[in-house]
């Protein structure tokens, strides 16, 4: 990509990040990949997809995940990036259920399928799919979140006709933290202005505007 986490954020917010990294000595290759790593008993260099080899002697893989939908598929199941489930977290086979990293499940909060890889919708689906088999006909409504360690201080809100639609929320008082999920979720009206301004309370945003 030609900008760090360009999945994940708007080009402010990645040359934010761009800029407290290289600010600190860290180079970031960004355009390329890498194409062959180099050296006998240990690894000396790394050669890049646009030609460059860059001298290391220590190399870390962020590569990701592929959901384990062999089995699933074999049983008859119908599967896609994950298995596929209904907004009850349900398979195509209505006695089966999937929850967690390999449940392509459909999102009634934004609308959409979704397969999220992170150990708190894991928790929340394996919770809901216990209710689920024990008579409780709800549609699985969660609002999924990832978290890193970081420096600095601040949050990115976005919003579209006054409803929070997703937030970045980094080293905040828990008060915007917990709002984040609470918005998206409630499709409440969120005064943008009142948002922005520092120096009131991120609670106070949702509130009518006076007369």
């Amino acid at each position: 990509d030609d900008r760090i986490w360009k999945r994940l954020f708007t080009p402010e917010t990645s040359s934010f990040f761009e800029g407290y990294y290289t600010t600190r000595g860290v180079r970031i290759q960004k355009s390329s990949a890498v194409r062959e790593l180099q050296g006998d008993a240990t690894v000396r260099s790394a050669v890049l997809s646009d030609g460059q080899t860059i001298s290391c002697d220590l190399v870390l893989a962020g590569i990701g995940v592929e959901p384990a939908i062999d089995l699933a598929s074999n049983g008859g199941l119908e599967v896609g990036d994950g298995i596929l489930v209904n907004e009850y977290l349900q398979t195509t086979n209505s006695d089966i259920f999937a929850a967690g990293d390999v449940a392509n499940y459909q999102d009634i909060v934004f609308g959409k399928r979704r397969r999220v890889e992170h150990w708190d919708n894991a928790v929340s689906q394996g919770q809901h799919c216990a209710r689920s088999l024990m008579g409780d006909a709800t549609p699985f409504k969660h609002v999924p979140y990832f978290f890193s360690d970081a420096s600095n201080s601040f949050s990115v809100w976005w919003l579209h006709e006054e409803r929070v639609r997703a937030a970045f929320v980094m080293n905040r008082p828990d008060e915007e933290r917990n709002a984040a999920p609470k918005w998206i979720e409630s499709a409440e009206r969120v005064s943008a202005t009142k948002l922005a301004d520092a120096s009131k309370p991120v609670l106070t945003a949702s509130a009518p505007a006076a007369a």
